[in-house]
């Protein structure tokens, strides 16, 4: 939903339009998820995204229309009444912050920054100056830091701009924004507003069996791209898993040269027998994927365990594997289990902690050579 709002911002700045975007900077009590956070009022009053719904939304929409007119930006604080909160679905008794800006000069650059950033499951931050101050007039504004350390767009202060550059790689290693103070050389007092730009989190499944069916389909509503990996054509091909992203047919001994897993990518084994599982782990098990999850009963994992450990595999990055994958709700069925799967994917993404993030060399590269061969 967020990727529509930039792309349309994109679109209006490239034709010599003008829209406003609000974005919620702040909150006490009730949070909108991350990606119904931001939303733009078009010339012609069109909503794209959201912030919200409900009677807050209107309420922005009409600050949208003023900001248009007078190009000037302002932040507007709410309590979640029942009037606010009621029909968004938010909890009542919050306070949201929320900015509307005008789009900046150089936001067409940024914005197809950060879409590139997200489509190559990279990641980065989206920096806006809040405080209204001469030396930083609307439109000039903000900046894109990047997992590479490379910048778009400028703040037209160098000592602000390193400071940026260093709190920001905090802000992109995480998932939660944060306001920051600083202070010019002048000695005046500058918020800052520093938003992480997330790739949409990668869950590879594989084994196309019937547990992985009802994994795909539940990791898709939870908001994850899903790619199903496995080496027999009939059970990975978008005829069996529509719903899935991406599915790959490669042999399973070439998983490590195949893929380089990062802090956003999820790995569920749940291939056809442990022979293939422990296939893929003896490759992967020293990866930097976010999550490692394997299916299978206690007994036989600690077994796998031991044969892994006699190969030289230390027990440190056994103890990072997930096994058995799945919240332990008493699941018997696929669809239970896949609901255990996904739960526990969930709970990583939104409370585990990122160890580290560094540039991927591409997304999947058997498919990348594949694609540029064909």
């Amino acid at each position: 939903m967020i990727d529509d709002v930039f792309q349309a911002a994109i679109d209006i700045l490239n034709g010599g339009g003008q829209a406003a975007m609000s974005t919620i900077i702040s909150s006490k009590g009730s949070l909108p998820m991350s990606e119904k956070s931001k939303m733009l009022v078009t010339p012609e009053g069109k909503i794209i995204g959201t912030v919200g719904g409900g009677c807050l939304e209107a309420d922005v929409w009409t600050e949208a229309r003023r900001v248009m007119e007078e190009g000037k930006s302002n932040i507007q604080q709410f309590v979640l009444t029942e009037k606010y909160a009621g029909e968004s679905g938010l909890n009542c008794g919050g306070v949201v912050e929320i900015l509307t800006e005008p789009l900046p000069e150089e936001g067409s650059d940024i914005f197809h920054a950060v879409l590139e950033l997200k489509d190559k499951g990279r990641r980065g931050t989206l920096v806006t100056i809040l405080t209204d101050h001469p030396s930083y007039p609307d439109g000039k504004r903000k900046m894109l830091l990047c997992d590479d350390g490379s910048t778009i767009g400028s703040l037209g202060d160098e000592g602000l701009e390193a400071f940026v550059t260093e709190r920001g790689w905090d802000v992109l290693q995480g998932e939660n924004f944060a306001a920051v103070d600083y202070r010019t050389e002048g000695g005046d007092a500058l918020q800052l507003f520093m938003e992480p730009v997330l790739p949409t989190p990668t869950v590879y499944v594989f084994g196309g069996g019937h547990v992985s069916f009802f994994i795909v389909r539940a990791a898709k509503l939870a908001g994850f791209k899903v790619k199903v990996i496995d080496d027999r054509p009939a059970f990975a091909n978008k005829e069996r898993f529509p719903q899935a992203d991406d599915t790959i047919v490669m042999e399973l001994d070439e998983v490590r040269d195949a893929f380089d897993f990062g802090q956003d990518d999820y790995v569920v084994l749940v291939t056809r027998g442990h022979q293939h599982d422990q296939q893929i782990l003896e490759q992967i098990y020293d990866c930097d994927a976010r999550y490692v999850g394997m299916i299978g009963s206690k007994s036989k994992i600690a077994k796998m365990w031991k044969r892994l450990e006699a190969k030289g595999i230390d027990a440190s990055y056994l103890n990072r594997v997930h096994a058995p994958i799945g919240l332990n709700i008493g699941a018997d069925n696929p669809e239970e289990i896949s609901i255990s799967v996904v739960g526990e994917l969930i709970m990583e993404r939104r409370l585990g902690k990122v160890r580290h993030t560094r540039r991927k060399r591409s997304y999947d590269k058997r498919r990348d050579a594949a694609r540029a061969n064909a």
